[in-house]
């Protein structure tokens, strides 16, 4: 099996996932390899179902040293907001200011379906709020106000223009 990516105009991306059911769907180790690989492949650090064109609530993020898959992800708390750049694969050079929670509690279930509870912060956090955000409908581009996003995709029709020569 092999996933494509799917880009920033997709439908997918704008619809709510619906949850892993573990009776049905079964363990997501098989996805989880793939949906890892593709990630890694495209030089990413979190990858969604939704982006590889499965609406499922599962997610990948991490590098090769450290992997995390969520399933079923949720975040139960959130304290601290900070503001800091992010990319997304599904929008290529797209670079955006966006607000976020410095830590966040949160749940999720793991591949066979045991649910963790744990804490993450800085870059992690901000990653499982992303990805988290994609299962719900929600991109990176809606987090922040009309003009930023004009200017910045501006800025990425400029870099691509210049890419070109």
């Amino acid at each position: 099996m092999e996933l494509k990516l799917v880009k920033e105009n997709d439908p997918i991306l704008r619809e709510v996932a619906d949850r892993w059911d573990f009776t049905v769907d079964g363990d997501a180790n098989d996805l989880i390899r793939i949906m890892a690989k593709t990630m890694m492949e495209n030089n990413g650090i979190g990858l969604s179902g939704p982006q590889v064109g499965i609406n499922k609530r599962i997610f990948v993020m991490g590098n090769e040293s450290k992997m995390f898959a969520c399933l079923n992800p949720e975040i139960v708390e959130g304290t601290g907001l900070v503001i800091d750049k992010e990319g997304c694969l599904s929008f290529p050079d797209l670079w955006l200011n966006v607000k976020r929670y410095e830590s966040v509690k949160v749940r999720y279930q793991n591949a066979v379906g045991t649910v963790i509870d744990t804490e993450f912060s800085g870059l992690v956090a901000r990653i499982f709020q992303h990805e988290r955000d994609h299962l719900d409908g929600i991109c990176f581009d809606k987090q922040v106000g009309k003009l930023s996003l004009e200017l910045a995709i501006k800025r990425r029709k400029k870099r691509l223009r210049h890419s070109l020569y």
